[in-house]
């Protein structure tokens, strides 16, 4: 489950979006900062298809089924399974209609070490950029747009770590991702396979990433550079 990412190069989360749909983007607002711990609730960049192509639209991360609208306290989902959420109605018409590239730097997971949850950040090779497979829903009334990242079984690297992992797209699967007209089922089985172990790398990085309210470089330090108060 992908509770956590990081956004920390925007810029160049999006230039690699425009390349390869071979579009040129609107430029980032100026609330779109960098951010090293994106949580739910957060507004972050989203691409997704307009009435003139894609565009680049803030939206919430926690996806509201639309019939949690109007709801005194909405369910928010961050993420969905890709092996099911096709048929599942909280999900189905996102898939369908309303597919979108979350861009991102790398993801976080936590692995249990006894009483202890230590994480671990996840980037491509280089710490190249690329996107979420992600759904979403429109705003409505005071709701705002909303969206969910959809995940899939883990690859080597992420399984010792984690039993799930989020749908990565690289270059060539973001225009094949991206759209508002259904795809078919064996295209759509392709696209939401866990990328291979070999693109990816690891490493352990300091708990201060662990609470949500932390922000800064800081979250991707090593284990080594805690503070005081997180030492074990």
């Amino acid at each position: 489950m992908c509770v956590r990412y990081t956004f920390h190069r925007p810029d160049e989360a999006l230039a690699a979006i425009a390349a390869a749909l071979a579009r040129k983007l609107a430029p980032l607002p100026d609330w779109a900062k960098p951010r090293f711990n994106v949580t739910l609730t957060h507004i972050v960049p989203v691409v997704a298809s307009g009435t003139e192509g894609p565009e680049v639209r803030g939206m919430v991360w926690g996806l509201v089924p639309f019939y949690e609208r109007g709801k005194p306290q909405r369910r928010m989902l961050p993420n969905a399974k890709a092996e099911t959420a096709a048929t599942l109605t909280a999900f189905k018409q996102g898939v369908a209609k309303r597919r979108c590239l979350v861009p991102a730097n790398g993801f976080y997971e936590w692995q249990s070490a006894g009483k202890l949850k230590l994480p671990h950040l996840f980037t491509l090779k280089n710490e190249e950029p690329f996107s979420f497979a992600g759904i979403w829903e429109p705003p409505e009334g005071d709701t705002p747009g909303t969206f969910g990242i959809l995940t899939t079984a883990p690859n080597d690297l992420v399984a010792p770590i984690h039993n799930r992992m989020p749908v990565i797209l690289t270059a060539d699967a973001m225009p094949r991702w991206l759209g508002s007209e259904p795809l078919p089922e064996d295209e759509y089985r392709k696209l939401t396979q866990p990328l291979p172990a070999e693109r990816m790398q690891e490493r352990p990085v300091s708990r201060f990433v662990s609470n949500s309210r932390n922000e800064g470089p800081q979250c991707h330090a090593s284990p080594e550079a805690e503070p005081p108060e997180l030492a074990l």
